[in-house]
């Protein structure tokens, strides 16, 4: 262990011993023994906040840490993901002394690359901050990394790496397994997406690819992508073109420049389609603070420093999960899953369980949340798997990410916006990708179909071995009721015809029994988005709504759904 870690392990330590005792303490009252505490709604959230005020106050690598958390569903209960998903990048600005020595290593002294170059930064996040300038008589926007952010992030790593091995055996050791790998798997992706961000050379080459594939679609006339300049571009420094835009999270500014915010739902969830689809590589973190709206109505997408080029044979898995969600398909959502290693269905029962879940996901990207039944998802997932039965490889969690946060800004600028129907037209009525959607149908239909007949085999298989089983049995029980009324009066032993009698009566109720479907549930259960909370919540369905109502009508109203495109 290098030495520049302790520093960074020790506060580590010091932010998040408290935290993980408590959660300990939770789960044994007094850690090494004890029944677990119960806890109700608003302690399990403030435990939950308490994490994500630890991870903000540590900085950078666990912020990333976080956002990678609210990935996993499988790992982290869906309060910590409420929680989480609030932790923001936004850091104050480091001096402007500092700026200038950063751009002083990579290029040169500012004053002398730049024509200008403002003190005062227009952004700051985790990784850089903004600075305004002008090159030839063009307004630029210069992107310098925080002085030290390389040295901080590796001892950081360090640290991370060596608590996450000792929390690995703490949780295998506590026979939670699956717990443990999810957290390496965790932090490994934390690692290799942090070291990716703070490569510039990498950003400014991927934004410069995505600018070339939106002009030369001719998709510029409705998304833009700062145009980088080359000379100006290092591993710490990128400049490019200066876009200014209205953030999208602001609604009013965005409605006195009278732009259509239902229009602007559709460009932005688009321009992703296009890039992940169409393109190869694309920006996998939307959010409010990267993407803005020019005075000409076109989407600014900024920040590409989180990106992804997934291998082909992903992306079309993907593109056919997507589809068969548009269009309510759910035989192509699975199939899809199963191509992508993310489910292994083995059973008629197993099937039917992810259709159900299918269908709730396709209406709750459709928006139709009131005619979800969570709880027979919940139950049908309960009784078909032993595990989580769904887990997504980090390229697919990421490109999941990427969509879903698409969906959500989508949602919030027009409440009605119906992204399901927007799937359905981009992979089936456009044909934007190059999908055989009928072949996709058939074959997806005949797995179905051919998983059918093989359960039915073994359900009739197993019923012949049950029923050959009960019959022996009840013979052996009849026979011993028989025999224990043969024993008394040749025996004359009271004790052994009882023995006899309470066997077969034993053996005829274990008979009785084998009928009887138990219903046991077991495993974790899974909920939709717009349900996150898995141990009982009863009322955020009703807060959800209450949400929803409120964006409708700062929105300006009833905007009118979008026709469902049929299959």
């Amino acid at each position: 262990m290098r030495l520049s870690t302790v520093p960074r392990l020790l506060k580590a330590f010091r932010v998040l011993a408290p935290v993980m005792l408590t959660h300990a303490r939770d789960i044994r009252r007094y850690v090494f023994f004890g029944a677990p505490r119960e806890l109700d709604r608003e302690t399990r959230r403030d435990r939950a906040r308490r994490l994500a005020d630890a991870f903000e106050e540590l900085g950078t690598t666990y912020v990333k840490l976080a956002q990678f958390l609210t990935t996993r569903p499988d790992f982290v209960p869906p309060v910590y993901i409420d929680e989480l998903q609030r932790l923001q990048d936004d850091v104050p600005p480091d001096d402007f002394e500092k700026v200038e020595g950063v751009v002083a290593e990579e290029l040169g002294p500012p004053e002398e690359v730049f024509e200008t170059f403002d003190d005062e930064p227009i952004s700051s996040a985790s990784i850089a901050q903004v600075h305004r300038a002008t090159v030839d008589g063009e307004e630029v926007a210069v992107k310098v990394q925080h002085p030290g952010l390389r040295e901080r992030i590796e001892a950081d790593l360090a640290a991370l790496s060596l608590m996450v091995s000792v929390i690995y055996r703490l949780l295998r050791a506590s026979g939670q397994a699956s717990h443990a790998e999810s957290l390496v798997s965790v932090s490994r992706d934390v690692d290799r997406s942090l070291r990716k961000e703070v490569d510039f050379e990498r950003e400014a080459e991927t934004m410069r690819e995505i600018r070339e594939n939106v002009v030369r679609e001719g998709f510029d006339d409705e998304v833009v992508v700062p145009e980088t300049y080359d000379g100006l571009c290092t591993g710490r420094v990128i400049t490019m073109s200066f876009e200014d835009g209205v953030k999208i999270k602001n609604f009013d500014g965005l409605r006195e420049r009278g732009h259509d915010l239902s229009v602007v739902a559709r460009r932005v969830v688009e321009a992703y389609l296009r890039m992940a689809f169409v393109y190869g590589v694309y920006q996998t973190d939307p959010h409010h603070g990267n993407i803005a709206v020019a005075d000409d109505g076109r989407v600014v997408i900024y920040d590409y420093g989180m990106s992804q080029r997934p291998e082909e044979d992903v992306t079309e898995a993907f593109a056919r999960f997507l589809a068969g969600l548009g269009t309510r398909n759910h035989d192509v959502t699975i199939a899809a899953l199963e191509d992508m290693g993310a489910v292994e269905v083995s059973s008629r029962k197993g099937w039917d369980a992810l259709r159900d879940w299918a269908d709730a996901l396709s209406k709750d990207v459709a928006g139709d949340v009131s005619e979800i039944d969570i709880g027979a998802v919940a139950e049908g997932f309960d009784e078909s798997f032993e595990d989580f039965p769904i887990q997504l490889n980090q390229d697919i969690l990421l490109s999941l990410r990427a969509i879903t946060g698409v969906q959500g800004i989508a949602t919030n600028l027009d409440p009605d916006y119906d992204f399901s129907a927007h799937l359905a037209r981009f992979f089936v009525e456009e044909e934007t990708f190059d999908l055989e959607l009928e072949e996709i149908r058939r074959d997806a239909r005949e797995r179905s179909e051919r998983l059918y007949l093989d359960s039915m085999r073994d359900d009739i298989k197993d019923e012949v071995r049950a029923g050959n089983k009960r019959t022996v049995l009840a013979v052996v029980g009849s026979a011993l009721g028989v025999g224990s009324g043969v024993a008394h009066p040749v025996l004359g032993n009271v004790a052994v015809s009882g023995v006899l009698l309470a066997a077969g009566i034993g053996t005829l109720a274990k008979v009785a029994l084998s009928f009887r479907d138990t219903g046991t549930a077991k495993g974790p259960m899974f909920m939709m988005r717009y349900e996150m909370e898995k141990w009982g919540d009863e009322h955020r369905t009703e807060d959800d709504a209450e949400r929803r109502e409120e964006r409708r009508k700062t929105s300006g109203g009833e905007t009118g759904r979008t026709e469902r495109v049929k299959e």
